[in-house]
């Protein structure tokens, strides 16, 4: 897996984090909201898109349909991909969602601030 993106602070590995995986894949570590649910700080989904970008990796021409895998919710993104079997610190979880939904999410939650 290569690093997209994480917090300056983290020690043990028990921080928010984004990786690209070699199937082309977005494994994100959060905090557990719900059984299904994981939130992830705005700043490191961003930074993940971002880096994704900067691999050649971009929205379409037309927006992709509204992703159920992450959403914006004020600070956070609240992502309820396929849970992983990455081992996390208690009260983290990680999930896998699809580069697009990063990339589509984060560009509507940017034209929605607008």
């Amino acid at each position: 897996m290569q690093l997209l993106a994480g917090t300056m602070e983290c020690r043990n590995g028990n921080c928010p984090t984004a990786w690209l995986t070699e199937r082309g894949a977005v494994i994100v570590q959060g905090y557990i909201a719900s059984a299904r649910t994981v939130r992830v700080p705005r700043d490191i989904v961003e930074r993940a898109a971002r880096e994704l970008q900067m691999h050649g990796l971009s929205v379409g021409a037309v927006p992709a349909p509204r992703s159920e895998t992450i959403r914006a919710a004020g600070e956070w993104f609240v992502v309820s991909g396929t849970p992983t079997t990455l081992v996390c610190p208690k009260g983290e979880r990680a999930h896998e969602i699809l580069v697009s939904d990063v990339l589509t999410a984060v560009d509507e939650a940017t034209r929605e601030a607008v």
